[in-house]
């Protein structure tokens, strides 16, 4: 997989104003959380380990609510959300799906230790 182009890491949430509010509602009153946010953010922000560790990756990480998704990824995120989608020659797959990122208990280093073994296969 040494030729992956992104590497999408797609949020159970929408961005706008509105998504935000109605997942902090849900992840605080209804007790249903993000998988992925919890690896990526902390109450109220990216963690900084979060983002050194994006950097140093050797491959772009984008990530994305469900009302920011381009087109050609849509389709294989409709009721995968969260999951992590590589691109690679214009064909996209679902890398790591929700159970995985939720087995990672919000934990920065278990995510890249894991993507780091898919990315070598």
């Amino acid at each position: 997989m040494n030729d992956t182009v992104k590497i999408y890491c797609i949020y159970n949430a929408e961005g706008s104003i509105f998504g935000e509010i109605r997942y902090l509602y849900n992840k605080y009153i209804k007790d249903i959380k993000c998988s992925m946010c919890d690896i990526t953010h902390n109450s109220f922000s990216e963690k900084s380990d979060w983002v050194k560790k994006c950097i140093e990756f050797p491959f772009k990480i984008e990530c994305l609510h469900l009302d920011e998704l381009p087109i050609e990824i849509k389709d294989i995120v409709k009721d995968n959300a969260p999951c992590v989608v590589t691109q690679k020659r214009s064909v996209n797959e679902v890398i790591i799906n929700n159970k995985e990122l939720t087995s990672m208990n919000g934990d920065v280093d278990s995510f890249f230790n894991h993507l780091h073994k898919i990315i070598k296969h």
